[in-house]
């Protein structure tokens, strides 16, 4: 029997079958689901103030390397990028000029971004991942706008590894949570649970206060880490996708309503849209249409079921080569990093932007002194001079961020040689006695 004929017709099959036709209506419920999400992130940050406490009120801004030239805007105009990201995120959701408004909004949400360290939040990484992909994708060629201005860009199928591709980028998210949870904290102290449930019980949970001790934090621990890994096996799988919605669902509403977790578990979410079944898909944007049709009186035929098979991309094996390498990037940066460097690190630098998922807590404190050796004076410098309270709080965890502002004060001291900096900096990882992290000296004429 010829085995290698064998193994050759199956990788064939294989390989033919991911390019087979499938629905398009389930990315485009992910581009519903990200605009919408997106939409609400962008008015959040303008009506909290948090616009104005992270690029406006810092007189420093602590700059990626290689992107020193990012400069915030000035105050107005930081305004306005946002209202751009806002409008941007609704042309998305509506699916209007769509590959322009994703574009548009990437470029602009990757320059907030990039502004300063100190405001960077894990899920920056996957919202721009996820705009990334949006902007190349046909995800306005069902229920849009450009539809209905253009009947004739109509596909109601796609191949499957478009689509694959969307599902694999939202469950590495799961798995990737889970792999930071892989230390010696989370699986055998129950750490931070124990400090969440502390923090719950002294804000209105008090039932909560003996659960903090003995094993329920290291059993809740394990139980998370299952789901982490578990998850994306049952939404990915047809029979089940429902529920394994509804149950991840169920779980970012707890952790928003108890843990306060923040504007993650809201897109998370919302992005786990893409793997509802097709025909439910279908059936509900259907409603809606129809709805819109007898409203606004569209055309009926851009609402009819059916439609064509966006043939164009199904022989173009270059699609796929190229996904397999962005996976493989996005897979293979972290995963080194997590076996040399462990998940339980002091200084997070080397994870921006391969999967940051903070599952730790840590208490950090930094004092800088600037000493004159020509006079024998040392001064304290008081850092809320140029920094917000949350920039200090962050600078105090990051050993590069606190090389990166005595830098800063070098220069702003009218540096020479008799000028020095001492910063020390203590952090306390998961309730731990504190540890030093940085005892160093900088001086006008280098280190």
């Amino acid at each position: 029997m010829n085995t290698k004929g064998v193994s050759e017709a199956t990788a064939d099959s294989r390989i033919t079958r991911v390019f087979e036709p499938v629905s398009l209506y389930p990315v485009v419920a992910l581009r519903l689901g990200f605009g919408a999400a997106m939409a609400v992130w962008t008015l959040y940050m303008l009506f909290s103030g948090a616009v104005s406490d992270l690029f406006i009120s810092p007189d420093f801004y602590f700059s990626y390397p290689g992107f020193e030239w990012i400069r915030p805007l000035p105050d107005g105009l930081v305004y306005t990028a946002f209202g751009v990201l806002f409008i941007t995120a609704v042309m998305i959701f509506a699916g209007w000029h769509f590959r322009w408004a994703a574009f548009l909004f990437t470029t602009v949400f990757a320059y907030i971004t990039l502004i300063d360290k100190a405001s960077y939040l894990s899920y920056y990484y996957y919202v721009l991942l996820l705009g990334f992909m949006l902007s190349i994708s046909p995800a306005n060629r069902l229920f849009s706008i450009d539809l209905i201005r253009k009947p004739s860009i109509r596909a109601d199928y796609v191949p499957l590894w478009l689509v694959l591709a969307f599902k694999i980028q939202v469950a590495l998210v799961f798995i990737f949570a889970g792999m930071a949870k892989l230390n010696a904290d989370w699986l055998f102290r129950g750490m931070p649970i124990n400090i969440w449930i502390d923090e719950l019980a002294k804000n209105g949970f008090s039932f909560l206060i003996n659960l903090s001790e003995g094993s329920f934090p290291i059993v809740l621990a394990w139980l998370l880490i299952m789901f982490d890994f578990i998850i994306p096996h049952f939404l990915l799988d047809k029979r089940t996708s429902k529920g394994a919605f509804a149950i991840v669902v169920l779980m970012q509403l707890l952790a928003i309503s108890i843990f306060q977790a923040g504007f993650f578990p809201i897109l998370t979410a919302l992005s786990c849209l893409i793997f509802l079944p097709e025909d439910l898909i279908h059936k509900f944007l259907s409603r809606v249409s129809y709805f819109l049709y007898d409203v606004f009186d569209f055309r009926g035929d851009v609402f009819n079921q059916g439609g064509s098979i966006m043939l164009q991309f199904r022989k173009k094996k270059l699609f796929p080569i190229l996904l397999a390498v962005f996976f493989s990037l996005q897979i293979l940066i972290p995963v080194t990093l997590f076996l040399n460097w462990g998940s339980g690190r002091w200084a997070d630098s080397a994870f921006r932007f391969s999967w940051d998922i903070r599952m730790h807590e840590k208490t950090g404190t930094v004092e800088f002194l600037l000493q004159d050796d020509s006079n024998g004076s040392t001064v304290t410098i008081p850092l809320k001079d140029y920094l917000t309270d949350h920039q200090i709080r962050i600078m105090a965890e990051d050993p590069d961020m606190i090389r990166q502002f005595a830098d800063f004060l070098l220069r702003t001291n009218t540096p020479n040689e008799n000028l020095k900096i001492h910063a020390n900096a203590t952090v306390s990882l998961n309730g731990r006695p504190p540890e030093l992290l940085v005892q160093d000296s900088w001086s006008g004429s280098g280190k």
